[in-house]
């Protein structure tokens, strides 16, 4: 059964009369209170709706949101209006957000929709827009506004695509990152990157929609981050992956601007946070780009020919995240690079020098849809192997931090768009993922919204949310004495101990083999 966050029930009452003085609110908070205890309702709420009592002649459905222990009401409707009850599950990214309207009598997901945050023309990084917005107000009211109206274009989408009205929803829950749940509730985040590190809050309840000009009548809810780097966003995630209830040890893996990190199981739960940068994204290189249409998200080289894919299937226009992974990967394989990442000249035609630096070229001028060649050059695959280096020493240190060996995770969650489309096996080829059977590996895509999703369709997992944050341990890589000499060890393709990764140091030799 559904037990989801939003309940209607239809009730005829008692009208008032011949000695029965029982005030309005408590005739309909006393039918509840047996199967749902001491029911509440705000006096906004109850003073929108009171006069319209007899409009109806006291038959009436109201509908409540579990508030973790008790139920409120946020609505009350003429007639028996128990059919339509929804809700709106919401991913707020850095660069995209998407929601999904989801039924709350079955918990089926009925529509999704996304879009770019309107906050990047202040910058694609966080950090560009958390300077832009220190000491002016109203600059955050900018930022807050961007978010909030991406959040009611979101829900028109939903309406134009289900006919779903927006009046038949009553709880909205968001999952986002530290900063961007700042962002949406007007709070300034300094302090987040900044010294002393740490939130304003780390949870903030249930909210009236009406308060943040969201126009349902219902509550939003949004999830408590753990620490500056680990948000509601991981939190979903977690709740998503369900590896806290699980005795096999996992490794919860979300790379993206930031790449952050959990390893545990019911037992214990250890993360670690840190910048990860544009580099997955493709923001390393000139020609990288988001994973849109045009960008290049496959690459192959077979007989020293290099064969690529684009998103849309058009002319390739730049490069995104997975396409610099498998370009990688493959041409380590066929031997275009060696392990420190330097290019090899000679071994194709399309390794080039440009500039006073070698690059490889993945498409001629004559076959990209700018007419012009696209490069990914020496600097660029350095610049990529710091991010990659860098999420490698945070499995590192997650690992030796909690006295436990690579070999021992039974299950490897990659969590966010980055590991949705990633090829897993050229993530492991570069280092990027521990060298595990690749069954271990289970691909959660964005498990912030399947959180959020889940939240609404069972409510007992507010607790869980609400609780969980005092469960997770956060090891701050400042603290890591030595994460800069592990982080140079695995500057390395796949890293400079290839003890580590078994797999890749057999594909090489047995591709090497195959160019005699």
């Amino acid at each position: 059964m559904i037990k989801s966050m939003s309940k209607k029930i239809y009730m005829e009452l008692t009208p008032p009369g011949d000695g029965d003085f029982v005030a309005d609110k408590d005739r309909i908070l006393r039918v509840l209170k047996a199967d749902f205890g001491d029911v509440v309702i705000s006096q906004d709420t109850f003073r929108r709706h009171y006069m319209s009592l007899r409009d109806f002649d006291w038959k009436l459905t109201v509908t409540m949101i579990m508030k973790g222990h008790e139920w409120e009401i946020v609505r009350i409707e003429p007639g028996d209006t128990t059919a339509v009850n929804y809700g709106y599950a919401v991913d707020i990214g850095s660069t995209t957000i998407n929601m999904q309207l989801v039924d709350l009598n079955n918990g089926k997901v009925l529509a999704e929709e996304g879009l770019f945050n309107a906050q990047i023309k202040y910058g694609d990084e966080i950090l560009s827009r958390i300077f832009y917005v220190k000491d002016y107000p109203e600059r955050l009211a900018e930022l807050q506004k961007c978010t909030l109206d991406n959040l009611r274009e979101l829900v028109e989408r939903l309406h134009q695509k289900t006919g779903v009205s927006k009046s038949d929803c009553g709880i909205m829950v968001i999952a986002g990152n530290t900063t961007m749940t700042h962002f949406l509730l007007g709070y300034d985040p300094w302090h987040i990157f900044h010294v002393p590190y740490a939130p304003a809050f780390n949870s903030c309840g249930f909210i009236p929609a009406k308060e943040l000009d969201l126009d349902f009548p219902g509550l939003v809810y949004c999830f408590p981050s753990v620490a500056n780097y680990v948000g509601g966003d991981i939190v979903s995630g977690l709740l998503a992956s369900e590896l806290y209830r699980k005795e096999e040890l996992a490794l919860f893996m979300d790379i993206g601007t930031n790449g952050e990190m959990i390893l545990g199981n019911n037992e214990f739960l250890v993360s670690a946070a840190g910048a990860a940068g544009p580099a997955l994204e493709g923001g390393i290189s000139k020609q990288g780009m988001q994973a849109k249409p045009g960008a290049v998200d496959t690459v192959k080289i077979e007989n020293n020919e290099l064969h690529l894919t684009t998103i849309g299937n058009t002319k390739p226009l730049g490069i995104c995240g997975s396409g610099i992974v498998d370009l990688l990967a493959e041409m380590l394989l066929e031997g275009w690079i060696d392990s420190a990442g330097a290019f090899v000249p000679g071994k194709s035609e399309r390794i080039v020098e440009r500039e006073g630096e070698y690059a490889v070229v993945y498409a001629w001028d004559y076959e990209s849809g700018s007419g012009e060649e696209l490069i990914f050059t020496q600097n660029d695959i350095f610049s990529y192997m710091d991010t990659k280096a860098a999420a490698n020493t945070m499995v590192s240190y997650l690992l030796e931090a909690s006295g436990v060996g690579a070999g021992d995770i039974q299950r490897l969650y990659l969590v966010g768009a980055f590991g949705a489309h990633l090829n897993i096996e050229s993530a492991v080829t570069i280092g990027l993922y521990p060298d595990l059977p690749r069954d271990r590996f289970v691909i959660l895509g964005n498990g912030s919204l399947k959180g959020a999703s889940m939240l609404l369709t069972d409510a007992e997992l507010y607790s869980t949310a609400e609780s969980i944050i005092e469960r997770i341990y956060y090891l701050s890589l400042g603290d890591a004495t030595d994460f800069l000499t592990k982080m140079y060890a695995a500057k390395f393709l796949p890293h400079t101990d290839l003890t580590l990764y078994p797999s890749v140091t057999e594909r090489i030799k047995q591709r090497a083999l195959a160019r005699r």
